[in-house]
């Protein structure tokens, strides 16, 4: 784009959530620019480096999400390499108290699906020059400012060739009637806004990495709690598992010491043979577990989405869904409102505040359900005392037996309310 340019609305940030929600907003009529740093050879073929094998990370996406991208004929390119969940087996290490919810039961044809992060933003970067020709890419693009004027809000960026670095001479800017930041939990756009955050630290260490499988995962998901923390089991194809274990911060040293096959064992050891005897581990990736949330959504022509705005405990896989379920919330709302101001003949304004507002306010409930939930088991089901453990070990036995509670935690798992 050329220096001075103007959109309806741009999204920095092209990872997971931005990139659709460019998409979602392109398909919807508004002109959109998606500012990422990353460099792209042209509009159809990124250059993202990818990762080593073991390394790259996967995600659980929920019914809620399957249904969105469908919605917005999306969800067909993600469709091959989607390892659906139709069972979740949820229990206790060292206690009889399990559930089980099941596909069947909740009149779907799987839970939820999952995806290779990769190729999740691969295939929606390769639906980017047949689906939304009103998309304008501006890669290997470092945002420096924003300022705001009456009618619009004014970035300042810089684009430089690749391989060079940021200099006055590449600077740029561009205006747009909203902002949406998606650039992570260092959100330049939230900090240049002055919004502050709030940080809970979980005291724990997310593992993360894949096993092979002995035996056929039979596409069941699985959720262990354990006296460190909840370990995650999800199926993938070629009788593989990618697995989220969160330990004590104490046992870190240990685990990075260990080779593969102490690591299988120590991994074995917490899991059980549910799913047969592990053949090989991945490279692993260590991150300490940490609830980050601003302490607003929006501001000035400026809304926040995915982990600018909030990263959530990893247990129960829901951070990712929820940012979706907020995408399709802002299109519809961008979408009612600009039908009734082409109705009613009068301008169209998406970074209105009342606007903005209205969509903040309308998502407050599903966000609270979700954080109050993620942090409920983040804290509650961890630790060896004994009472609090049979009592976590009964709470599975009551979910179990009272089909309708067991089927309202399955919808909240979802997104369906």
């Amino acid at each position: 784009m050329s220096n001075n340019a103007s959109v309806d609305i741009a999204v920095v940030g092209g990872g997971l959530v931005g990139t659709p929600l460019a998409m979602v907003l392109s398909q919807l009529g508004f002109s959109v620019a998606l500012i990422d740093k990353q460099p792209w050879t042209n509009s159809q073929s990124p250059t993202h480096a990818i990762p080593q094998p073991g390394t790259r990370g996967y995600t659980a996406v929920s019914d809620s999400t399957v249904r969105m991208l469908q919605k917005y004929q999306l969800w067909d390119a993600v469709a091959h390499d989607a390892c659906a969940i139709k069972q979740v087996h949820v229990s206790h290490k060292g206690y009889f108290g399990s559930t089980k919810i099941n596909a069947t039961d909740e009149q779907v044809a799987a839970l939820g699906y999952v995806v290779d992060n990769v190729q999740l933003l691969h295939a929606f970067q390769s639906e980017i020059a047949s689906q939304a020709p009103s998309l304008h890419i501006i890669d290997n693009a470092l945002v420096s400012s924003v300022k705001h004027e009456p009618d619009n809000a004014v970035l300042e960026y810089a684009s430089p060739r690749q391989g060079q670095q940021p200099t006055q001479e590449h600077a740029q800017q561009l205006s747009a009637k909203l902002l949406i930041a998606v650039d992570g939990v260092s959100s330049v756009l939230r900090e240049a806004s002055g919004i502050g955050v709030q940080q809970t630290d979980y005291d724990q260490v997310g593992i993360l990495g894949t096993v092979g499988l002995s035996q056929s995962h039979e596409h069941i998901a699985y959720e262990r709690f354990t006296p460190s923390g909840p370990l995650a089991m999800l199926p993938r194809p070629d009788n593989t598992a990618s697995f989220v274990y969160c330990i004590d911060p104490t046992m870190r040293d240990d685990v990075e010491a260990m080779n593969d096959i102490e690591f299988l064992a120590f991994l074995q050891d917490a899991f059980g043979y549910r799913l047969g005897q592990f053949s090989m581990v991945s490279a692993r990736t260590l991150v300490p577990l940490l609830h980050i949330e601003a302490k607003r959504q929006t501001s000035d022509r400026l809304i926040l989405m995915g982990n600018a705005y909030r990263l959530v405990h990893p247990v129960a896989g829901q951070g990712y869904n929820l940012a979706m379920r907020d995408v399709d919330a802002l299109g519809s709302t961008l979408a009612n409102a600009l039908q009734i101001a082409q109705r009613d003949n009068t301008e169209f304004d998406p970074g209105a505040p009342a606007l903005l507002q209205q969509f903040a306010q309308n998502r407050q409930t599903d966000h609270k359900t979700v954080v109050r939930l993620t942090d409920t088991l983040a804290r509650t089901f961890r630790g060896a005392a004994s009472l609090p453990a049979h009592a976590r070990a009964l709470s599975l036995i009551t979910l179990d037996r009272i089909p309708m509670l067991r089927h309202r935690f399955a919808r909240r798992s979802m997104g369906r309310y």
